[in-house]
C-alpha cells in the first residue's frame, strides 16, 4: 500500500554549498493543486528555474514554499578573468575619451555588476547545494507522510462512528415505515368515515396508504451510504494520492444523509442524521489535508 501523506509539513537541511553557508527550509500546507513560492538568498539567482523542477519532480500537491538563507560571508573580489576583461575595457574607454584610467574600487564595482546580470540567466544546481534542496524536501515528504498516517489514523475513528450511526438507522428503518403505514391507513379511514357517505372499498384505501408509506422508506438510501462507507475504506486502504477521491465520496455520504433525514419522520432518527453529518463534517475537514 502506498504512503498516505498530509499537505502539511516541514523539512530542513544546512551545510557548505557552492554559494557558502546555506539553510534550506521547505514548507507545505493544504491546497487544490501545487502552488509554489520561492524566497531565496541573492546568491541563488538563477537557479529558480532548477530549484522549482526539483520540488514538482517530488511533490504533486499542496502550497509550497522555499527559502534559502545563506550565512553572512566577508566580502570577496568579483572572479579575475572577469576583473581584467572589465579593467581593460574601462581603460581602453578611458583612453579613448581622454579620461583617466579607472581604479581598482570602480573597476571591481562594475565587474560585480556585470556577475549580478550573468547570474540572472537560468542555471542548474550545482552538486552540492542539489543535494540540500535534495535532504530538505526528503524531510519534508517524511514529515507529510508522518502527518498523514496520523489523519488517516483519525478519519478511521470517524467512520466506526459513522457506520455505527448507519447500523442504528438501519435498525429502525422497517419499524418507522410500518408505524407510518398503519397511522396514516388509521388517519384515512378516521376522515373517509366522517366525510365520505359512500366509502371506497378497503383494498383501494389500503394500496393509496402503501403508495405514500413508500415515501418515507429509506432502505435505498441506507444502502448507497453503507457502499459509500465501504469504498472510503477501500481507498484508504489502497492509499497514494486518495484526496480528491475521498472529498468526491464524502459529498455522496452528505447527500445521501440529508435525503435519510428528509425522509423520515422520526425523531430519534432525526438525531441520528444530525451525528451523522457531523462525522462527515470532521471527515472533510480531515481529508482537506490529504495529498
Amino acid at each position: 500500500m502506498a504512503a498516505i501523506a498530509s499537505m502539511t509539513g516541514a523539512g530542513f537541511a544546512a551545510g557548505d554549498s557552492e554559494i557558502g553557508q546555506v539553510r534550506v527550509e521547505v514548507r507545505s500546507v493544504n491546497g487544490r493543486g501545487l502552488h509554489l513560492k520561492l524566497r531565496l538568498a541573492s546568491a541563488c539567482s538563477g537557479y529558480e528555474a532548477a530549484v522549482e523542477e526539483r520540488v514538482r519532480a517530488r511533490v504533486s500537491r499542496g502550497s509550497v514554499l522555499v527559502v534559502v538563507e545563506r550565512a553572512a560571508a566577508a566580502a570577496t573580489l568579483p572572479d579575475r578573468d572577469l576583473l581584467r576583461s572589465t579593467a581593460q575595457s574601462m581603460s581602453q574607454l578611458a583612453e579613448e575619451l581622454g579620461l583617466e584610467k579607472p581604479t581598482l574600487a570602480e573597476v571591481a564595482q562594475v565587474a560585480s555588476s556585470n556577475s549580478r546580470v550573468e547570474a540572472a540567466t537560468s542555471r542548474p544546481l550545482p552538486a552540492q547545494l542539489g543535494a540540500l534542496f535534495d535532504q530538505a524536501i526528503e524531510a519534508l515528504l517524511e514529515h507529510r507522510r508522518d502527518d498523514g498516517a496520523g489523519t488517516v489514523a483519525a478519519i478511521g475513528g470517524q467512520l466506526d462512528e459513522l457506520e455505527r450511526l448507519t447500523a442504528v438507522a438501519s435498525e429502525r428503518a422497517p419499524a418507522i415505515v410500518e408505524n407510518y403505514r398503519l397511522r396514516l391507513l388509521q388517519r384515512v379511514q378516521d376522515f373517509v368515515a366522517a366525510n365520505v357517505p359512500e366509502p371506497p372499498p378497503a383494498v383501494d384505501l389500503v394500496r393509496e396508504v402503501a403508495v405514500f408509506a413508500d415515501k418515507v422508506d429509506v432502505a435505498e438510501e441506507l444502502q448507497r451510504l453503507h457502499a459509500h462507507e465501504q469504498e472510503v475504506r477501500s481507498v484508504l486502504r489502497a492509499g497514494g494520492e486518495v484526496g480528491r477521491r475521498l472529498d468526491f465520496l464524502l459529498q455522496e455520504l452528505l447527500r445521501e444523509t440529508n435525503t435519510l433525514g428528509s425522509k423520515s419522520p422520526d425523531t430519534e432518527t432525526a438525531h441520528v442524521v444530525v451525528a451523522m453529518k457531523g462525522c462527515i463534517a470532521t471527515i472533510k475537514e480531515q481529508v482537506a489535508n490529504l495529498e
